[in-house]
């Protein structure tokens, strides 16, 4: 029997704040739109125009024409897309765009339309690919993202709702959407996830409500098994003591989701690898990962810092510091001293069991 009841998650962190909602003219996008509505929430949009598609324009245009007939402040980004995975860089975009936003103009909440299906899709493809608990269950409800020193989240109300009852609600409706036909292309591996496993799966009578619970009680083990750390943020990374080895992963992914990026499994082994101390990069920034003597290290840098000649001070402090090389270009700036004095501090205050 189809599931028609829609229960908006998370609403209770919405309202009284700013939000801005990831908008792309899909079914989904359009489904929550509408119910943010029926729910008195306040939110503008955001669409990014990747200009893959002709179709795009068209979403664009929709997306103003909802604005428009709704009061809402719409912000369009138009990019050329670069790189062999284009999906991987379309989100890398996305969301830095969206970060861009929050921090300008105050955005608390930024709301994404992932439902139950894709909850589903995305840990049947961590498990083709051999992950731990907390990359099987991928992305949460909420999430804290952090950019330029300001804390914005990331809120899925549509998280445990089948995308089947979505559709029924938008077509009763009758609400104009877009299908993007790439979501078809079985060039994509998602999409023989989605439409040969999930899909189906979630299809079957009575089994997305058991999906749903299964979900819930895995995360609240999760959470159990990963409880919080203490950690210092300074000069846009985070320091944290890291006790337990097989945990080290799970916390430097953490941290980099905070900070905007998200890393795939082949990243995680090559992390693993090269003990800690790494470097990613995308069209706007790098992120670092670096690790010596128990401390870890998260941050992002622009490019150019990358290229920056540090002083010969600077690195003889951070050796006695024990900085890892791989977060040196991160922190250097022109209040150095400072900066490694604030860090020295952090580091002894970590080591500080907390009673």
């Amino acid at each position: 029997m189809l599931e028609r009841q829609i229960s908006l998650e998370g609403l209770e962190h919405l309202r009284g704040f700013k939000c801005l909602l990831a908008f792309s003219g899909g079914l989904d996008s359009v489904a929550l739109f509408y119910l943010l509505l029926e729910k008195n929430i306040m939110f503008d949009i955001a669409i990014v125009h990747h200009g893959l598609r002709a179709q795009a324009d068209q979403e664009v245009a929709y997306a103003r024409k909802l604005a428009s007939e709704h009061a809402k402040q719409v912000y369009v980004h138009y990019v050329k897309l670069q790189g062999a995975n284009v999906e991987a860089c379309a989100r890398a975009c996305r969301h830095e765009f969206f970060a861009q936003l929050a921090t300008h103009y105050d955005y608390k909440c930024v709301l994404l339309a992932h439902h139950l299906n894709d909850k589903l899709e995305w840990l049947l493809m961590q498990l083709a690919k051999g992950a731990s608990l907390q990359t099987l269950l991928g992305f949460n409800l909420l999430e804290s993202r952090e950019t330029a020193g300001y804390t914005y989240y990331l809120v899925r109300p549509l998280l445990y709702t089948p995308k089947s009852t979505l559709e029924h609600f938008v077509h009763t409706k009758g609400y104009t959407y877009f299908h993007d036909i790439s979501n078809d292309m079985q060039y994509f591996r998602r999409n023989a996830f989605r439409h040969g496993l999930s899909n189906a799966f979630l299809a079957i009578a009575g089994f997305s409500a058991g999906v749903r619970r299964s979900f819930k009680w895995l995360e609240q083990e999760k959470n159990a098994l990963y409880p919080p750390i203490s950690s210092f943020y300074i000069v846009g990374t985070y320091i944290f003591l890291a006790l337990e080895s097989r945990q080290q992963i799970y916390h430097v992914d953490q941290f980099l989701k905070k900070l905007g990026y998200v890393l795939s499994t082949k990243q995680r082994l090559e992390l693993v690898r090269q003990r800690f101390n790494a470097h990613f990069s995308t069209q706007a920034k790098i992120y670092c990962v670096g690790a010596l003597q128990g401390f870890v290290f998260v941050g992002s840098m622009p490019h150019v810092a990358q290229q920056l000649t540090l002083p010969k001070a600077y690195k003889e402090q951070c050796r006695l510091l024990k900085i890892p090389k791989t977060m040196r270009h991160a922190l250097y700036s022109s209040k150095w001293q400072e900066n490694l004095k604030t860090i020295e501090h952090a580091k002894l205050t970590l080591c500080v069991p907390s009673s």
